[in-house]
């Protein structure tokens, strides 16, 4: 019994890992946001304690 649960886990996630998503890349929103935040980045810069860790 115990080697049955183990094989159905096992198959569980390899189904998992699998399946594809969709690739929202592309999607008009994503988009506008992309644009919006490189703007945003471009005018104000990197805070510094995020350019420290670096």
């Amino acid at each position: 019994m115990a080697t049955q649960i183990k094989t159905k886990k096992a198959a569980k996630s390899k189904a998992l890992s699998n399946t594809k998503g969709k690739d929202y890349g592309n999607a008009p929103f994503f988009v506008k946001k992309a644009k919006e935040s490189k703007a945003f980045l471009e005018k104000n810069g990197f805070p510094e304690a995020i350019l420290k860790k670096r």
